[in-house]
Order: structure tokens, then C-alpha cells, then sequence
């Protein structure tokens, strides 16, 4: 009797989430060199981490990632790979935004700009990708030429921006040049990158401005739930799946992505529901198209 009590008590520690933590993460208060275990600061080693980066260092295989300022701005991404950011069907690994948004964004330092005509400003940086330009905390207007032999320039706007032959070009007036003004590009990748996980859970995030997509399942993650995440102003897709990977999003919206509101690669599928999107969902099958970069 005592061996079988011996393992059944075994058992339930399996079955307990007694190794489970929280880690949070604060950018205000935190601190990389704090354990991440408690939400405020209570001695030199014992707080929220500062950055996401060290957040995922920290967590381990059924942990949840706690972002404790609502509605606060992480200018961050994720990584999430393998065993050590997955969880249990029971008690899934969890990134739980409340309500905070990731963002890809860094400003152009002035003197990234160069003028190259009349009005007419050149910026080139050195990643390559579905750049986006924003001012203000509002995108500014991509001009994409419909043919590819027309001038790139010759019915771009003020206020509106085109690529060409690796830089980025935007229409100014000579008393506003963007030099002067806080203009923002989408520096960052990939806002939420997963590969190879499963029984993961995201809830209450916001990923918007990535220079590729806002998240993007690569391949083999299942059991994936998405629950009121928003995917915005990312310059590729909101929604990438490729590869074997199948997703759930409940609630939450996909809005206003450069080429495509949800990319599906391969034998990859994503179930939706109560979903807002601007656009239906772009499917490929067979092996993929080289993929386009505008910078």
C-alpha cells in the first residue's frame, strides 16, 4: 500500500502545476538583472526583468510571460522554440500581453535622409524588407507604382513614400523636410516568432509595425491558441503560417498589413473565429514564391 500511495502522489505532481511560474516583465521598473519571479521590486535580485529577451531566458516549459502595464508600448519581439517555450495540453506556455502592444518601430535619425530631387527625400537602410514609414502614429500612405515600367516617382504625393532600387523615397515639401520631423520605420523582423511548439496560449497583445510580419508560425507548432490579439501596420503580413503549423485565433483583429492580412504556407491552416480582418486569408500550396523585398 505504501509503494502504490509513493506513486500516486508521483502522479500528481505530473499532473500539478507546482513547477509552473509567472515571470514578468516590466519596462518601466524592471530590471534584467531581477529574477522576473514578482511583479514589483522587493530587493536587489528580486523583480520583473526588463525586456522580453530576458523574460524567455528566464522561462522555462509551462511558464506564462506576464506584461504587467496594460496598454503600454514594448518596443520588443519573441521568440518562442522547442520544448523549453511550450507547455501541457493542461497548462499551456502563455504570453499574456494585457493589453500591451509590441512594436517594431525606430525612429530615422536625421541624418539618414539625403535629398534626391525636388521635394523628393532618399532614405536606404541597410535590412531589406516590406518596410513601413510612420509619423505621428499614423502610416504614412505607401505609393506602389501598378505598372512596373512606369517613373517611380512621377505620381507620388506629399506625405506619401515608394521604393526603388533598395531605398526608400518620400515626397516632402522644401519648408517640412523629414529631417526635421520624428518619422518612424518598422525595424524589427517579426513581432511573435514560433517554431517547433505546441500547447501555446497568446492572449491580450498587440503586434504592429514589424518590417515582415506580426507573428509568423515557421513550422511544426501546434495547438497553438491566439485570444483577442491584434495584428496592425506590419509590412508583410499580420498573420504568416507556413510549414506544418496550425493555429486558433479567437476575437482580436487584423488590420491594415502591407501585402497580406493572413499568409498560409504549405500544409499550414489557422482556424478563425469572431475575427475582424480587412481582407481574406492568401493561400499557397506547393513549394513557395521567391518572396519580394521593397528595400
Amino acid at each position: 500500500m505504501r509503494h502504490l500511495l509513493i506513486i500516486a502522489f508521483a502522479a500528481s505532481l505530473h499532473a500539478f502545476p507546482v513547477l509552473a511560474r509567472d515571470v514578468f516583465v516590466d519596462n518601466s521598473i524592471g530590471d534584467d538583472r531581477y529574477d522576473g519571479l514578482l511583479d514589483h521590486v522587493t530587493d536587489s535580485t528580486s523583480g520583473p526583468v526588463r525586456t522580453l529577451k530576458r523574460a524567455m531566458e528566464v522561462a522555462r516549459f509551462g511558464d506564462q510571460i506576464v506584461l504587467t502595464r496594460p496598454g503600454a508600448v514594448y518596443y520588443d519581439s519573441l521568440s518562442l522554440t522547442g520544448k523549453r517555450h511550450s507547455g501541457s495540453a493542461n497548462f499551456p506556455f502563455t504570453i499574456n500581453g494585457n493589453g500591451a502592444i509590441l512594436s517594431g518601430l525606430r525612429q530615422v535619425p536625421p541624418e539618414g535622409w539625403r535629398k534626391s530631387g525636388p521635394d523628393l527625400w532618399k532614405l536606404t537602410l541597410t535590412r531589406k524588407g516590406y518596410y513601413r514609414l510612420v509619423q505621428d502614429g499614423q502610416p504614412l500612405t505607401e505609393y506602389r507604382r501598378e505598372n512596373a515600367a512606369d517613373h517611380p516617382f512621377q505620381n507620388l504625393k506629399v506625405g506619401e513614400w515608394t521604393s526603388w532600387e533598395g531605398s526608400l523615397y518620400l515626397k516632402s515639401d522644401e519648408d517640412h523636410p523629414p529631417a526635421t520631423q520624428s518619422i518612424y520605420y518598422s525595424a524589427e523582423q517579426t513581432g511573435l516568432s514560433l517554431y517547433q511548439v505546441e500547447n501555446v496560449r497568446i492572449v491580450d497583445l498587440t503586434l504592429r509595425d514589424f518590417r515582415f510580419d506580426g507573428l509568423h508560425a515557421q513550422n511544426m507548432c501546434s495547438n497553438v491558441k491566439l485570444e483577442n490579439v491584434n495584428c496592425v501596420n506590419n509590412g508583410r503580413a499580420g498573420l504568416a503560417v507556413s510549414g506544418t503549423s496550425h493555429l486558433e485565433m479567437t476575437g482580436g483583429s487584423i488590420q491594415a498589413n502591407g501585402r497580406y492580412p493572413i499568409l498560409i504556407s504549405n500544409k499550414a491552416g489557422i482556424d478563425l473565429q469572431d475575427v475582424s480582418t480587412d481582407g481574406e486569408p492568401t493561400v499557397r500550396r506547393g513549394r513557395p514564391r521567391k518572396q519580394e523585398v521593397t528595400a
